[in-house]
């Protein structure tokens, strides 16, 4: 099912039309004077979150279950089964499909941005991400200017906590072993807090720039990874989407040539 661009008001599948482009005087015809559907480019993103959903729970519909129960949450912009999503990739399912299936066209991400989510990014390029931020000005820093996206990552943000997707003291998700190998030669585990997720960043970083410079042994925890990249996203699986979140709530960031490739 999809969306055209055409002058019927019935164009596509009834329950897999995007908001703006559905009749809503059929459903609602006392709440409001006839307005005739449109279809904008976005229009298609909200019936590919539709879908996206629909192959991920192998035959669920994002907005219920019955066209009725559907058109209405959809009017009310409520995509119930986001809820009953679970397992290791949910929260970033979830995150994915909530901007796709927003009622609001402004709020819906495009093509690219759909493919610079997290989701759809390789263990190499999530890690780049969290490298890149890692690198600004802001994280860099032993002793940074505070800004916005750095007290959020710390959990001192006057009117903001910190995502509940990330542990507390991530220096105590490494194994022991592997964070001293990892510290070998350079600052030792003592100089990184676990609390703050800035120094997270600049840990992982550091391991990433210098991993190559000379023979390590091997590390305890590796499990399935087979890279060092594969390693950091066992451990921590939801930090580039958190990271994400926080960063696309702050233009002056997503704007800057160091990140901008992330955002589009």
């Amino acid at each position: 099912a999809t969306t055209h661009h055409t002058s019927s008001n019935t164009s596509g599948s009834i329950g897999w039309t995007a908001y703006e482009s559905t009749n809503w005087d059929i459903w609602y015809p006392s709440h409001a004077p006839i307005v005739e559907p449109k279809w904008k480019r976005q229009s298609d993103i909200q019936v590919a979150g539709m879908l996206a959903y629909y192959i991920y729970t192998k035959g669920e519909h994002p907005f219920g279950e019955g066209i009725l129960q559907q058109m209405v949450n959809l009017h009310e912009d409520d995509p119930v089964g986001l809820k009953k999503l679970s397992g290791g990739c949910a929260p970033v399912v979830k995150d994915l499909l909530a901007q796709m299936l927003a009622r609001e066209v402004d709020q819906r991400p495009y093509v690219e941005q759909v493919l610079q989510h997290p989701y759809f990014l390789s263990p190499e390029r999530q890690i780049k991400f969290l490298e890149a931020v890692g690198n600004e000005p802001e994280i860099k820093s032993v002793n940074p200017d505070p800004c916005d996206v750095s007290r959020e990552l710390d959990s001192c943000h006057p009117s903001k906590s910190r995502s509940s997707l990330l542990p507390n003291d991530w220096k105590a998700v490494i194994d022991p072993h592997d964070l001293n190998t990892f510290c070998a030669g350079g600052a030792p585990p003592s100089k990184f807090d676990g609390s703050r997720y800035t120094h997270c960043l600049r840990f992982i970083r550091n391991v990433r720039q210098h991993w190559g410079d000379k023979p390590r042994p091997p590390l305890k925890a590796m499990g399935h990874a087979t890279s060092i990249e594969e390693y950091f996203l066992q451990l921590f699986p939801t930090l580039p989407l958190v990271l994400h979140q926080i960063i696309r709530e702050y233009p002056d960031w997503k704007a800057r040539p160091t990140l901008k490739e992330f955002f589009l």
